[in-house]
């Protein structure tokens, strides 16, 4: 049986850490930031992980993956970013006549 330890912490941190930066690195600047995926993917990783391991879902790396990726999509896609969404500026940039 799988424990929670600090080396299973490590690796869902060090999890965290790839899949935020890769993640940010797609998104661009379509979502929030690389710094802010990142620390988010760390923290969804860590707790993701060990409730995988608490509800017995194998060592929880597999677990920590999926919902890392389910829960930076989440943040990335309802977050505000456009000056149109924050501002409610519709006016068009384009004329047409």
């Amino acid at each position: 049986m799988i424990v929670l330890s600090g080396t299973a912490i490590f690796w869902f941190t060090a999890l965290g850490l790839v899949i935020g930066s890769l993640y940010g690195l797609i998104i661009k600047k379509e979502g929030i930031s690389v710094i802010g995926n990142i620390i988010w993917g760390v923290i969804s990783s860590v707790l993701t992980g060990s409730l995988g391991i608490w509800l017995n879902f194998g060592d929880g790396l597999l677990f920590a993956f999926m919902y890392t990726i389910a829960f930076l999509f989440i943040v990335n896609v309802f977050h505000q970013h456009h000056e149109e969404d924050i501002y409610g500026n519709s006016e068009p940039r384009i004329r047409l006549e």
